[in-house]
């Protein structure tokens, strides 16, 4: 499974707060228990975004369950943010879904479901429907992009970097920009509710750190798989182009991703 940089994850966390829906956590408000005490799975925690994005939103008290392959970014997710919310960290594999056990009100996830497989997606859904678990699925990847400005090389850049999306990520081949779509299907199929919403990262051209990040990221990926879609020219001189672009204080960015919340 792929490992993420500590370095990355902290410098996207607040492009993925203000990108994320509170709509939809007020609306998991008349879903979830009142009685008791809350209680959380975080699948994929990382450093713990989603908990400090998402506990402030809920009641409390609250107890999350943050689970991760990673021992090094489970031990950098620090504390909650309130007094009254409780944590406990487990290193768990992932792709062992079905062996996993737990107690829960709620599953909740961020910025993962683009890199798993249609065979994990299904995995997942078997889990909440047969527990009958909500779910909040975050920032899952769309494949909407906008550079402004446009450059002509932008549509065959995007169509290399898809393809790239579609490897293997240690689930299996990535559902991709698809992943929301297919979600739906799987949960529709098991009688859910889903809404969803548009929660978008708009990056400005001051952010210079986040839009040469993804620039690289961009580029690297293209670059890889090109093949009959591009050139290795072509992805060479757009990726100069934009950065020069980032250094004159030109570029800015608007990446297309989903939230959304199934519920029984």
């Amino acid at each position: 499974m792929n490992r993420f940089p500590t370095d990355w994850l902290r410098l996207r966390e607040p492009f993925d707060h203000a990108a994320r829906s509170t709509a939809l956590v007020e609306t998991l408000l008349g879903i979830l228990p009142a009685s008791r005490p809350l209680r959380i799975l975080e699948l994929a925690a990382g450093l713990g975004s989603g908990m400090r994005f998402l506990a402030p939103l809920l009641p409390t008290p609250q107890h999350w369950t943050m689970i991760d392959h990673d021992p090094a970014l489970l031990a950098s997710v620090g504390p909650p943010p309130k007094n009254s919310i409780t944590l406990e960290t487990l290193e768990f594999d992932l792709r062992e879904l079905d062996k996993l056990d737990f107690s829960a009100d709620l599953v909740s996830t961020q910025a993962l479901l683009d890199l798993v497989s249609g065979d994990w997606l299904e995995s997942l859904v078997n889990l909440l429907a047969d527990r009958s678990l909500p779910l909040l699925a975050a920032l899952t990847v769309d494949g909407r992009i906008r550079w402004s400005p446009e450059d002509p090389r932008d549509v065959k850049i995007q169509q290399a970097f898809r393809a790239h999306q579609t490897g293997d990520r240690g689930f299996g081949p990535s559902v991709g920009t698809r992943a929301a779509l297919k979600l739906e299907r799987l949960l529709s199929a098991r009688n859910y509710t889903i809404i969803r919403k548009q929660a978008d990262w708009s990056i400005a051209p001051a952010f210079t750190q986040m839009l040469t990040q993804l620039v690289d990221g961009t580029a690297e990926a293209a670059m890889e798989a090109c093949g009959n879609i591009t050139t290795t020219k072509t992805v060479t001189d757009w990726h100069r182009a934009r950065r020069a672009a980032i250094a004159s204080g030109d570029l800015s960015l608007q990446v297309g991703h989903l939230d959304l919340i199934a519920f029984p």
